[in-house]
């Protein structure tokens, strides 16, 4: 399932490289850079809850063998609203990368303070690797101070946009985020019903999203992406894609 996920990815940001809806068919709306967000986006995720479920698995908790986590098919979460619905939706609303809360594991089965936390920072690590990645993919593709019109590219900028903003949410101790897990669980307390976590990150979500905070987040993130010579227009530009009707 995870590479079928992967080969479409990779057929939509081809379609977007040669702009095919635009040169063959004619069309004026951009529906593959949205798919090859989209897929790519479900890839992230899908990566994200893998690492922290083999970091889990490799201490020690085996409750979660034979999984879609373990077995990277995003389809097969046990908990699919939590950890794959609510992200793609921040994604189609706010346009902004979020992850919504890790797996639950067996806590009782890892011994050790440092590695129940390391296993909580797991997805914040996969994130902010991923973004990092596709920086580097989007600096050999168009070097500081070119100019690109290419889908793709700017697909692959927005991409990073994503993994980078979810790195930095999640570094605000909010329930539901890898740095309050990895707090309770290094601190022995703290620990967040399921629920609350939930909706700790559906609050952290609609705060982000209000207008006022949401133009500051933005500008931030723009001004980060403007230091490793990232125009903001391509990030506009990815946002738009996200929304293509």
């Amino acid at each position: 399932m995870f590479l079928l996920l992967v080969g479409v990815t990779a057929l939509a940001g081809w379609l977007s490289w040669t702009r095919a809806e635009e040169t063959v068919l004619g069309w004026g709306s951009a529906f593959a850079p949205f798919l090859f967000i989209l897929g790519g986006w479900v890839v992230c995720l899908t990566l994200q809850q893998y690492v922290r479920s083999l970091l889990a698995h490799r201490f020690g908790d085996r409750a979660l063998r034979g999984s879609g986590y373990l077995r990277l098919n995003p389809f097969a979460f046990r908990e699919l609203g939590a950890t794959l619905v609510l992200p793609v939706a921040f994604l189609l609303v706010g346009t902004f990368g979020l992850n919504g809360p890790a797996v639950q594991v067996d806590r009782s089965a890892i011994r050790g303070r440092s590695r129940r936390a390391l296993v909580a920072l797991g997805g914040l690590l996969t994130n902010a690797v991923l973004a990092a990645a596709l920086a580097v993919a989007v600096m050999l593709l168009a070097p500081e101070g070119s100019i690109t019109n290419n889908w793709t590219i700017v697909a692959l900028m927005f991409l990073c946009f994503l993994n980078a903003s979810a790195a930095l949410l999640n570094l605000l101790p909010v329930p539901g985020t890898d740095v309050y897990d990895a707090l309770a669980e290094a601190l022995d307390r703290w620990r967040p019903s399921r629920n609350a976590a939930i909706f700790g990150t559906v609050a952290l979500f609609a705060v982000v999203w209000c207008p006022p905070v949401h133009a500051v987040f933005m500008d931030g993130m723009f001004a980060l992406f403007d230091l490793i010579g990232v125009n903001a227009l391509y990030l506009s530009w990815g946002q738009t894609f996200v929304r293509p009707w």
